[in-house]
């Protein structure tokens, strides 16, 4: 018999994936696009973040339907099985300020806290 992973777990993966790629993009833009041990650790840590995206349950996703998890999901199978398609301009424009690393991120926590408590 399988057993199903809490949910939580997902959503702290995603989390912890974020902040470690946060770590790896802090010294900036051109670092990122000179560095391929930046880019493959930012990319790998992408990878974790779709697929334990495309872990959730549907009826958590579908309450923030601003989260494009479709587009996240998708994103993680051109990393897996298309890599040579990688734009690394579309990749360091997810962490642009308000972007959608940063507007997911924020939706993770909240998920998070409500079902930590």
């Amino acid at each position: 018999m399988t057993q199903k992973r809490n949910p939580l777990l997902f959503l702290t993966d995603i989390l912890k994936a974020i902040e470690k790629t946060e770590a790896h993009i802090q010294s900036g833009k051109q670092e990122f696009f000179e560095n391929e041990t930046i880019q493959d650790a930012t990319l790998f840590r992408l990878q974790t973040v779709g697929e334990a995206v495309n872990q959730l349950p549907e009826e958590l996703k579908e309450r923030y339907p601003h989260i494009r998890w479709k587009d996240i999901v998708g994103f993680r199978n051109v990393l897996a099985h298309r890599y040579w398609r990688v734009d690394l301009h579309l990749v360091w424009g997810l962490f642009e300020p308000n972007g959608d690393i940063e507007q997911l991120k924020a939706v993770v926590q909240e998920l998070v806290e409500e079902l930590s408590s």
